[in-house]
């Protein structure tokens, strides 16, 4: 049932018009009245209708004008003019805004019938132009979607191939940035909300969440690899917002063109990776690594462990080799010095108290086993020397190994 608002001030030309309306057309129209431009105004807000009638000549608001401001915010509303005035200057205003019919009292009603019958063919026609619209957006959205799905993770190298696909954007130069989750979302709606607004801070496409990150890859006609710091800050800052959840954020150098961002996102993985603990966003440039760094385990990436927790289990597992500081800076590919001191913030302790700690718990555990002589538990946690493992267990300890054997057996 389609809606009809009859807008005249004569009451007795509103209620014929509806009478011989409703049945000329029965059960095809719900009809309303307004006795002024005013009225038809509100009534149109109100009731949102298919097809007005307006009358020209009414007291205060006229027609026209009632049509004018109708027009604002309903430019495609079906009008029709009924009026008893042959003016060329009102004809000519109609036209100016897009009344579909000028109609002169008395209509018969062949006339009213014939101006009903086109405009609902009128209004189904466009009804159904406009789904087959939105049929056609949304499977644009939809092969978009899967096309920036299928490129990113392409770009991320979980995918092999991309060919014979086209690109979502033209590749100039941009760069990537890999932001990390704390925690998951409890609604998909909110990661929506954050690749959303990151899309509308620039030209970018967005990954799906892989484990526990996602990434950034935004156009840039920029060639400075320092604006894209605060860049980052601002972006981070607005995400976790948005999503209320702690995020870390790393930043690729710009590239042009596919293995270009390839290239891109692999460095914002690793600064994302060597990112201290007591920061937030790092760029590639401010992680000094050694030269022939090897790509991540995309695993350490995927389950938001940091480097250094990665060296932590690494000195759990080999704590009774003979390692050094430069040793297992060089396993993760920085400096010994960087190393050194990023170890430090983020552990509280230094290289060497870390690893004589480790290794004085590990020998407490194995001298409570007194089938192990004190000798065999001083080479099983990677000491050459009884003697100076001795003296290094009595200075953490306050106790010789053989005191504390003692003691514990004692307790126990």
């Amino acid at each position: 049932m389609y809606k009809l608002l009859i807008a005249d001030d004569e009451p007795l030309e509103r209620e014929g018009l509806e009478l011989m309306i409703q049945r000329m057309l029965p059960e095809q129209f719900r009809i309303f009245h307004a006795e002024n431009g005013r009225s038809a105004i509100q009534q149109v807000e109100q009731q949102r209708p298919d097809i007005v009638f307006m009358d020209i000549k009414m007291p205060g608001i006229h027609g026209l004008e009632a049509i004018a401001e109708i027009r604002k915010t309903y430019p495609s509303m079906k009008i029709v003019i009924l009026t008893a005035y042959d003016y060329f200057t009102y004809a000519k205003e109609a036209i100016s805004l897009g009344v579909n019919e000028y109609l002169l009292k008395p209509v018969k009603k062949e006339q009213i019938v014939a101006v009903l019958h086109k405009l609902v063919a009128e209004i189904a026609e466009e009804k159904k132009m406009r789904e087959a619209e939105l049929e056609t957006k949304e499977k644009l959205a939809q092969l978009y979607t899967l096309n920036e799905t299928t490129f990113t993770l392409f770009l991320m190298e979980r995918i092999d191939d991309f060919a014979g696909k086209q690109a979502p954007i033209e590749l100039n130069r941009g760069f990537a940035l890999t932001v990390q989750l704390e925690t998951l979302p409890k609604e998909k709606r909110v990661l929506e909300q954050m690749k959303d607004y990151a899309k509308s801070s620039g030209e970018c496409l967005c990954s799906p969440l892989v484990g526990h990150h996602f990434a950034l890859f935004f156009q840039t006609a920029d060639e400075l690899e320092e604006k894209t710091i605060p860049f980052a800050q601002r972006l981070l800052k607005q995400l976790e917002k948005l999503g209320q959840i702690p995020l870390k954020m790393g930043i690729g150098t710009i590239q042009s063109g596919v293995d270009g961002l390839k290239q891109s996102y692999k460095e914002a993985a690793l600064a994302l990776y060597y990112l201290p603990s007591f920061s937030r966003v790092q760029h590639i440039h401010d992680v000094p690594l050694t030269e022939n760094v090897e790509p991540i385990n995309p695993l350490a990436i995927e389950t938001h462990q940091s480097m250094i927790e990665q060296v932590e289990v690494f000195l759990h597992e080999n704590y009774h080799r003979d390692l050094s500081l430069e040793e297992v800076a060089e396993s993760v590919h920085l400096t010994p010095h960087y190393f050194s001191k990023l170890f430090k913030k983020q552990t509280g302790q230094t290289f060497i108290d870390y690893v004589t700690k480790l290794r004085i718990e590990k020998a407490k555990e194995l001298l409570r086993d007194e089938r192990l002589n004190i000798k065999e538990v001083c080479y099983d946690v990677g000491y050459k020397d009884p003697n100076y493992f001795s003296r290094v267990f009595k200075k953490w300890t306050n106790l010789t190994p053989k005191e504390y054997r003692q003691q514990y057996s004692k307790d126990n």
